[in-house]
């Protein structure tokens, strides 16, 4: 229900988006001014005072920061709320706005239905993603950040000299605070809910002001907690980085694809986000050579995009990621995403009891399930099936103590040489059942691994040249 005989001032200077704008919001029972000059509107809102202001952010003589920094100038107009309405999709654009002071930033084209419940929201004086948290001497505001583990934009006056900074989880990540060293600085600071983050983004199958609380992930295992981060932004690594480590990630970093595989290679996360646009190897490359190597290969891979084109979509998934997901899509869906892919490493639905790991190797592949049964230190006997064949890996503390392969009506083969074969494996069904430790390794855990993930590769490397 909308706040009865609420003002809204809408500036944008395409009429048509005027047009539109104003009919949704006079049907959901608001009053509404418009103008399609950004200086008419600073007169215009001092004249109306209005509730909320929703601007264009990209407008000739003046743009939409232009109209912010004039309506927060001025005493009459300094308190009205101001939404940006823009078709532009960049993370860090949103970021600046809200470094700014703009309460919500809504992306072009939105739905009637994300219009008034945002409009909504905002004028019932809900806590949103970017409500007044703190305001009063710098050093004291800065504390209560720090210590409470807040994120959000933190902006410093001392005199005439203005200063702002983005911060994450207490910590500033962005910006210079000289002025908290003077006792004369006032600041104010303006949280950024991680846990609501609900920028508009199209897709209709949620509203994004649903104010729906994050998954916390609580139900991972310990030994899946751990993500590699691939883009050349800083601001958005330290974005996701915040998100996954509150919910007790290792959040490992690289700023493009040659660094993202160095990474993935010597740290072996269990999962990769990475962006598609970056310098030197992009998205989709780093995806591609990710998929050539058998140590990782089978590492689930979500895109993160700034644009979500069908065409980069498609490229996406043909190179082999598992999910493209758009930067604007709210933190609660991106997790939901991120939750669902790693639970095919959980084991769910076991056929055996007595397992403590059950599942399909096509899902999780043969070398992250041999890594998954050495991070979990695991003792007893992990059995894998398929066409008639059986191989049984006998493990103590995580390290791989025998294997043997039998099939029907072929001799037994043991040692060292049947892990190579399991590497080679794509599908059948697993399962692991605990038994007591003992016996002595057949060689150091990882350096068994990186031999076979070796010979596989010159083995596809090989059969890739024969066919050329």
């Amino acid at each position: 229900m909308s706040v009865p005989q609420s003002k809204i001032l809408v500036v944008d200077d395409e009429p048509e988006i005027r047009a539109v704008v104003r009919g949704v919001l006079e049907a959901g029972g608001y009053v509404v001014v418009d103008t399609g000059d950004p200086v008419e509107a600073v007169e215009l809102a001092r004249k109306e005072v209005p509730d909320l202001v929703l601007c264009d952010l990209v407008m000739p003589r003046v743009d939409g920061y232009g109209v912010l920094r004039a309506l927060q100038a001025d005493a009459v107009t300094s308190r009205v709320p101001v939404v940006f309405l823009t078709a532009r999709r960049d993370f860090s654009e949103r970021v600046r706005a809200f470094r700014f002071g703009v309460v919500d930033y809504i992306t072009k084209p939105f739905t009637r239905d994300i219009l008034l419940k945002k409009v909504e929201r905002i004028l019932a004086g809900l806590r949103d993603r970017s409500g007044l948290l703190a305001e009063g001497p710098a050093g004291d505001v800065m504390e209560e950040v720090r210590v409470t583990g807040r994120s959000g934009v933190l902006t410093l006056r001392d005199g005439t000299i203005e200063t702002t900074a983005l911060v994450q989880g207490g910590t500033v990540v962005d910006g210079q605070l000289e002025a908290l060293a003077k006792e004369t600085a006032v600041a104010t600071f303006r949280e950024l809910d991680l846990d609501r983050e609900d920028v508009v983004s199209a897709g209709p199958s949620r509203l994004p002001g649903e104010h729906e609380v994050a998954p916390t992930l609580e139900n991972l295992p310990e030994m899946l907690r751990s993500a590699l981060v691939v883009d050349d932004s800083e601001q958005f690594r330290a974005y996701l980085r915040e998100v996954l480590s509150r919910r007790g990630f290792e959040v490992l970093e690289a700023s493009d694809g040659d660094e993202g595989l160095r990474v993935a290679l010597q740290k072996r996360p269990w999962l990769i986000l990475t962006d598609v646009a970056m310098p030197r190897m992009n998205g989709i490359d780093f995806c591609r050579a990710v998929r050539r190597h058998a140590l990782i290969r089978h590492t689930p891979l979500v895109f993160l995009s700034g644009w979500d084109d069908f065409k980069e979509r498609y490229a996406g998934m043909e190179a082999g990621g598992d999910d493209f997901v758009s930067k604007e899509t709210p933190v609660r869906e991106l997790l939901l995403r991120v939750q669902v892919l790693l639970n095919r490493y959980a084991a769910l639905g076991r056929r055996d009891p007595e397992a403590v790991l059950e599942g399909r190797l096509e899902l999780t592949g043969p070398s992250a399930l041999l890594q998954m049964c050495h991070i979990s230190d695991l003792s007893g006997v992990l059995s894998v099936q398929a066409s008639g064949r059986c191989i049984e890996v006998r493990m103590s503390r995580g390290q791989i103590v025998s294997a043997t392969e039998t099939s029907a009506g072929g001799p037994e083969i043991a040692g060292a040489e049947v892990v190579f074969d399991l590497l080679s494996w794509d599908s059948g069904h697993f399962s692991f059942r605990p038994g007591p430790p003992g016996g002595e390794p057949i060689g150091p855990f990882t350096a068994v691994l990186l031999e076979g993930c070796r010979r596989l590769d010159e083995k596809n490397r090989a059969s890739l040249e024969a066919g050329d």
